[in-house]
């Protein structure tokens, strides 16, 4: 097996650990919220907290991974991951469980950007989105993992849950430290330039983030990851109130709800790639592709509020997560051409950003929710509603105006140099 398999066989596993991580609040929720005697305001606060500093050592993790090498990074984060899921065992009321949250958010931040980062290592362009997509399915094994997940809170309790999440990131750090002993981090693909400056000059760097390419991939990535986030903090609650579903049969929904993001993710990632392989047109193969997905994203979501059933309504939402799927492995390799020798840094900060929806989104849900009072399916629809219309609106803002292959105007004065 050639070593670059073996790589993201790893990620696709780590990746399965943070995702259970994020995702076990929301699947523990109504355990939780009655243990701690929380109410959908102070649950939003909770899915919020996640948030407060994934952004800014997205951006920080990211970079920092560009200099001691995005192999360690990892490791580092797995550690960091098990200390923090250990700590579960302390949570007996709303600060700690923020607390073990920030945490958590702050040590996964930098996961994807330097994830993609060493994938970047190892694939060319051409063979990205789809690489990409293979490690995000770890997502989706996680969500095949839900109802065994429902049946060990049911038995064992939500903390020694997340402490066997701990466990699984400290053996995953050990065997990726054996398996990759002695093997030094290089990039092996030829075609693009293996040499990353120490320093670069701010005038190099602020024109790109401030292009339409950037700007837009991360307005449309934003409320990519703001659906994201709904799902694993939101949707099972949702599935359990509005949709009336018993807790493991949620536990299936979800599964079967992360099949989709899956295919969708691979599927859009595959087509995208191969119109790259032949266009050579990023804004053809990347941009007019995951653009209309979103589109497509919104249009289902928007609709589990006027379906009546409960099928109808799972369905809706597999449509609506999958085509939000694409959208990950395409929007880093969009804006990681405009600066291939940093793709660290222009991941991690559009990553960062992005991730920014984190902080509002679960806030907003719950108070949204909150404010009908006992009418909770009232509460959800509205901002079912409101989601779906902030993506579609940023989905044709993104389709219509990113042009990632138009050159960016640089700055031709002298400017200052910065370490990044």
């Amino acid at each position: 097996m050639k070593l670059k398999w073996v790589v993201i066989a790893f990620l696709s596993v780590l990746y399965l650990i943070n995702f259970t991580d994020k995702a076990i609040i929301g699947y523990a929720a109504i355990p939780i919220m009655e243990d701690l005697d929380l109410n959908y305001g102070q649950w939003g606060i909770v899915g919020s907290s996640f948030f407060w500093f994934f952004s800014i050592m997205s951006i920080v993790g990211a970079a920092l991974s560009d200099r001691i090498g995005t192999g360690k990074m990892l490791v580092f984060m797995a550690i960091g991951l098990s200390i923090v899921q250990f700590g579960a065992l302390t949570i007996y009321g709303l600060p700690m469980l923020v607390m073990c949250r920030v945490l958590l958010g702050a040590i996964e931040g930098p996961f994807h950007a330097t994830a993609i980062s060493h994938i970047s290592k190892h694939f060319v362009p051409e063979q990205r989105g789809l690489a990409i997509s293979i490690m995000n399915t770890g997502s989706m094994i996680a969500k095949f993992m839900v109802p065994i997940l429902i049946y060990m809170i049911g038995i064992y309790g939500w903390r020694m849950v997340m402490v066997f999440l701990g466990v699984l990131s400290l053996v995953w750090a050990v065997l990726w430290l054996l398996t990759f002993k002695g093997k030094n981090e290089r990039n092996i693909v030829k075609s693009e330039s293996t040499i990353v400056s120490e320093k670069v000059k701010w005038s190099e760097i602020y024109p790109l983030f401030l292009s339409s390419t950037f700007i837009f991939t991360c307005l449309a990535l934003f409320m990519a990851y703001w659906i994201l986030t709904w799902s694993f903090i939101w949707m099972p609650t949702y599935l359990v109130k509005i949709v009336h579903l018993t807790q493991t049969q949620m536990g299936y929904a979800v599964m079967f709800i992360g099949l989709g993001s899956a295919i969708g993710g691979i599927l859009i990632s595959f087509i995208s790639d191969r119109l790259l392989k032949k266009t050579k047109n990023l804004r053809k193969s990347r941009v007019l592709v995951a653009g209309p997905s979103l589109i497509l994203a919104a249009v289902s979501f928007y609709s589990t509020t006027l379906i009546q059933n409960e099928f109808g309504a799972i369905i809706a939402l597999f449509l609506g997560m999958a085509f939000v799927n694409g959208m990950f492995p395409l929007a880093p390799q969009i804006v990681n051409h405009l600066l291939p020798e940093r793709r660290g840094l222009m991941s991690g900060v559009l990553l960062g950003l992005a991730n920014l929806s984190g902080i509002i989104g679960p806030a907003v849900t719950g108070f949204v929710v909150q404010s009908a009072g006992d009418n909770i399916k009232t509460g959800f629809n509205y901002s079912v509603i409101m989601t779906a219309t902030l993506l579609l609106i940023a989905s044709l803002i993104f389709t219509i105006f990113t042009k990632p292959d138009k050159p960016v105007k640089k700055i031709s004065s002298s400017s200052e140099v910065v370490n990044l």
